[in-house]
């Protein structure tokens, strides 16, 4: 027999094997880590950066571009920005990473890296 035993302090004992089911579906249900999310996952994660960092990271005014840096730089900075002491001048980033899993920012970084740093050259239209 298992015993588990909840927050409210209730305690519930189970058989092994209905102990073991139940272990296998937390376990199913935790969220995927960064290597297994799919790019469908990353570009929503993404989504918020866009804000203030532009399309693909690519800023169009002011604020620094992220595509094309390097990941271990990126994550450095998302860390840093997600500690207790993040670095002077932050404005907004110490409360959006706090947001994310570990997981998540390592993710971010790698998603970010791959993008180049310059947009694509806009096709040239034919002209008959």
């Amino acid at each position: 027999m298992s015993k588990f035993r909840f927050q409210s302090g209730v305690s519930l004992a189970l058989g092994s094997s209905v102990a073991a089911i139940l272990g296998l579906g937390v376990t199913l249900i935790t969220a995927p880590s960064a290597a297994a999310q799919s790019a469908a996952d990353i570009a929503v994660l993404a989504g918020p950066c866009a804000n203030c960092h532009g399309p693909d990271g690519r800023s169009p005014g002011q604020i620094v571009s992220i595509a094309g840096r390097p990941e271990a730089v990126l994550l450095a900075q998302l860390k840093a920005f997600k500690s207790d002491s993040p670095p002077p001048g932050t404005t907004v980033m110490n409360r959006l990473a706090k947001g994310y899993t570990d997981e998540q920012l390592s993710a971010l970084a790698s998603h970010f890296s791959k993008i180049s740093a310059t947009a694509p050259a806009p096709a040239k239209k034919r002209t008959k």
